[in-house]
């Protein structure tokens, strides 16, 4: 029974362990293979591409995507660009039968690519009355000195979309640090508390 045991550690182990690499490298090799293979073959009927193979144009096609995916980002960063975005975006969330599919979709790139690292700590403060408390994120260390208390730099994310939110200078003394990863923060935040930390006493 214990060696049966020991092959059944080992062996979850090694599929812990292969999985991720296993399953991005599949992934990025999906990307490539779909995506790429959809704008490479445009590569082909250009006459210095014309002879290259199908897994190189395919490479290629996924190299134009991720540089003119930069290159759009570039271009939103103006002022038009974020212009034109804004604008786009108002028209998506009035269009019916499209909104409610483009709301979650948005909720949920946002939560992932927004840029955690802004964030140092996931804290716990009073708000929006004495006796109920939210998570909020801690954005420095650095203090302010205000009638001679200190105050903390706090973001209070709205929920499901952590993304808008409120800029606090709130009072040291009542912020609550948590041992929340700031992920998992977010986690909590966008699935309106449905997903909670193991630990929730402080």
């Amino acid at each position: 029974m214990a060696f049966k045991n020991k092959i059944k550690r080992h062996f979850i182990t090694g599929l812990v362990a292969i999985l991720p690499i296993g399953l991005t490298a599949g992934i990025i090799w999906f990307l490539i293979q779909k995506i790429g293979g959809f704008f490479g073959k445009y590569f082909t009927e250009i006459s210095m591409f014309s002879n290259i193979s199908k897994p190189l144009s395919s490479l290629l096609g996924f190299i134009a995507v991720i540089i003119g995916i930069y290159i759009i980002g570039f271009l939103t960063s103006s002022f038009t660009g974020r212009w034109f975005i804004n604008t786009l975006d108002k028209i998506m969330t009035k269009l019916p039968f499209v909104k409610g599919l483009y709301n979650a979709i948005r909720q949920l790139v946002n939560a992932i690519m927004i840029d955690h690292s802004a964030f140092s700590k996931v804290v716990l403060i009073k708000y929006p009355w004495k006796n109920t408390y939210t998570l909020a994120f801690l954005t420095s260390e650095d203090k302010w000195k205000i009638g001679g208390k200190e105050y903390f730099n706090v973001f209070l994310p709205t929920s499901p979309n952590p993304t808008s939110g409120y800029y606090l200078i709130y009072p040291a003394s009542e912020v609550i640090e948590t041992k929340i990863s700031i992920q998992d923060g977010f986690k909590i935040i966008t699935s309106g508390g449905v997903i909670l930390p193991k630990t929730r006493k402080y």
